[in-house]
């Protein structure tokens, strides 16, 4: 029962009272009035000296992980509230549960609740909401506490055991075990000075400690840049949820992502779809952070190919680079650009990210031909079916035959 439902008994009580003047309405009535005014003052000190907050437990995510938010209720008022109802609103995926509970005067309650992150992107959260009220539910009290917070669910990461970044000799981040005469970004050891080593590749520190000056080694790379091109043309794209060929292929290139940082190499990113999005090539945790955030909410859409992508962007990718294409698409017209890069001393790969459902004898037929034209150009490629592990990417060959 509502407040206007108990306005309108009262004067219906009133009205009966004054009416009939029997004395048992007229009681009735004004208990009712009483009791309401009463309901109303409850209801005014239900929020009073209420505080809540929220605390998570990391500030981003993967998906498929499970997070945890804190809450802590604390009532600094001298009287217990009897019921509360605290929930969030945000624009999670799904529902945040709530709770309803009572608290004591003075007193401070703790829970946790864990989600799990079933989708990629940028979510808010916040604020707390606290609604309680009176014991009859007459009067409906709320408080809105700004508590809000953004949490980054980041695309699922998996090891890839059996991809390697192919490369020419060049100074950059893959070691090769050989020891270069240039100053690379590899620090091989330590040893003594001799007699014509530049001053800038004296060790101080250790030279500190051996008492006699000691100079770095470095050892030679194997590539400059790692270039991942990503397809998000939505022509090609199939499914939803995380079989999509649009999270696949973000998956494998999030994986690629953190192998190729991990071993200290530059990495960058080049997305078609709506335009050719370019993240120049870096390394370390800045790197890793900045693309992980990037695909975190990138989306499948635009009709610019993945071919076009390719010629506009090929001359920012300098000599003894690297190239990786994921894609779903069976489209033979990027599979010259493809060679163009190979042709341009960039070594390339590819991976061909099939949708979630078998396709027709015809889309059998346009892949086999598409792999066929990719080992003519020289290009190494990888078909990802629908029920293939991306763990098992390259794999053995991990050629256009498999």
């Amino acid at each position: 029962m509502r407040f206007w439902h108990v306005a309108v008994v009262w004067l219906v009580l009133f009205i009966a009272a004054v009416a009939s003047e029997i004395e048992l309405l007229s009681y009735l009535s004004y208990l009712l009035l009483f009791a309401g005014g009463a309901m109303w003052a409850v209801s005014r000190l239900t929020m009073e000296g209420l505080s809540v907050r929220r605390t998570l437990g990391q500030a981003y995510a993967h998906l498929g992980d499970t997070i945890e938010l804190q809450y802590e209720l604390r009532n600094e008022h001298a009287l217990g509230k009897l019921w509360l109802e605290v929930f969030e609103e945000s624009n999670w995926p799904e529902h945040l549960p709530g709770r309803v509970l009572s608290i004591g005067g003075r007193k401070t309650r703790k829970w946790k609740v864990l989600v799990k992150a079933a989708r990629r992107g940028r979510f808010r959260l916040g604020p707390v909401v606290m609604r309680s009220g009176d014991p009859f539910g007459l009067f409906r009290t709320e408080l809105r506490v700004p508590d809000e917070a953004l949490l980054l669910v980041y695309p699922r990461v998996v090891p890839i055991p059996f991809w390697t970044l192919p490369g020419s000799v060049l100074e950059g981040s893959v070691l090769t075990g050989q020891r270069s005469l240039q100053s690379t970004s590899m620090v091989m050891g330590i040893r003594e000075y001799r007699p014509g080593d530049a001053l800038n590749r004296i060790h101080w520190r250790s030279s500190a400690r051996h008492r006699e000056l000691q100079v770095k080694e470095f050892e030679l790379d194997k590539t400059a840049d790692l270039w991942i091109y990503l397809d998000l043309e939505r022509h090609w794209h199939r499914g939803e949820g995380e079989d999509s060929t649009e999270e696949r292929c973000i998956t494998v290139a999030a994986s690629v992502v953190q192998k190729a940082l991990r071993e200290h190499r530059n990495v960058g990113l080049i997305t078609s779809g709506t335009r050719a999005e370019v993240l120049h090539p870096d390394r370390g945790s800045k790197q890793l952070g900045k693309l992980m955030q990037y695909l975190a909410e990138m989306q499948v859409g635009g009709t610019r190919s993945l071919a076009e992508t390719v010629v506009e962007t090929l001359p920012r990718l300098r000599r003894g680079a690297s190239a990786l294409l994921i894609t779903p698409s069976l489209d033979p017209g990027w599979v010259r650009p493809a060679s163009t890069l190979r042709e341009s001393s960039i070594a390339t790969q590819a991976v061909i990210v099939a949708p979630p459902i078998e396709g027709d004898d015809r889309d059998r037929a346009r892949r086999y031909a598409l792999l066929g034209e990719l080992a003519v150009a020289g290009v190494r490629a990888a078909y990802l079916g629908p029920r293939d592990a991306v763990e098992d990417l390259f794999r053995g060959a991990g050629s256009a035959a498999a």
